[in-house]
């Protein structure tokens, strides 16, 4: 690439780094009058409902993903005028290929060339396919009937909701009239979930008690 090609990029550079930054230096500047109109304006969040706050959430993480999106460009910039310095600029890093000179007008941070990053581009649909790899040794979220694939009688996926559910949920005692407290409410003392039979009702506590002392 010629000198007057270069000194054009550089300046194509050099007018997005200025825009961008100003745009981040802004949207820092108004990041706490932004938390301050989608606070609740409560001292306290314990007692209410998580979807109360949800959309000052939603907000929050929005303004939070442009912010960093917008330093990853200033990110990929900084990198651009870099490889100027050191008379790589318009090279592909993965295949070494020259970037076209439509791609690097649009897009003067480009590191890869267009069929490279056609190549490195994730398909929608594979990623809505691909499942952690954690799932290879443990069971779907999801399976045939609660939280797992293979139900058994010792522990199955209701036992294994009922043993989370006793350190809380969004789903208080005070939602679900009659309950006193979590213990109560996960313990079957009001509608004995998973009593089969009435003999599955009697506790060890009920033999001991005729153990003699």
């Amino acid at each position: 690439m010629d000198n007057n090609s270069l000194n054009h990029f550089r300046e194509l550079l050099e007018n997005k780094l200025r825009d961008i930054g100003g745009t981040v230096q802004k949207m820092t500047k108004n990041e706490a009058e932004e938390q301050e109109n989608y606070s609740s304006n409560e001292l306290s969040s314990y007692d209410n409902h998580p979807a109360d706050l949800g959309s000052e959430l939603y907000m929050t993480e929005m303004n939070t993903a442009l912010k960093l999106h917008e330093k990853n460009i200033l990110k990929d910039i900084n990198n651009a005028l870099s490889r100027i310095e050191k008379g790589s600029f318009g090279k592909c890093a993965f295949c070494g290929r020259d970037i076209s000179m439509e791609r690097l007008e649009a897009m003067p941070y480009a590191r890869l060339c267009i069929d490279c990053q056609e190549d490195t581009a994730v398909d929608p649909e594979i990623l809505a396919r691909q499942r952690p790899n954690e799932e290879l040794i443990w069971d779907a979220p999801f399976g045939r009937k609660y939280l797992n694939k293979r139900e058994d009688d010792e522990h199955e996926g209701m036992d294994q909701l009922g043993d989370l559910m006793k350190y809380g949920s969004s789903d208080s005692p005070q939602d679900l009239g009659g309950y006193h407290d979590y213990e109560e409410y996960y313990t079957n003392k009001i509608d004995h979930q998973g009593i089969v039979e009435k003999m599955d009702n009697i506790s060890n506590e009920y033999y001991k008690k005729q153990l003699p002392d």
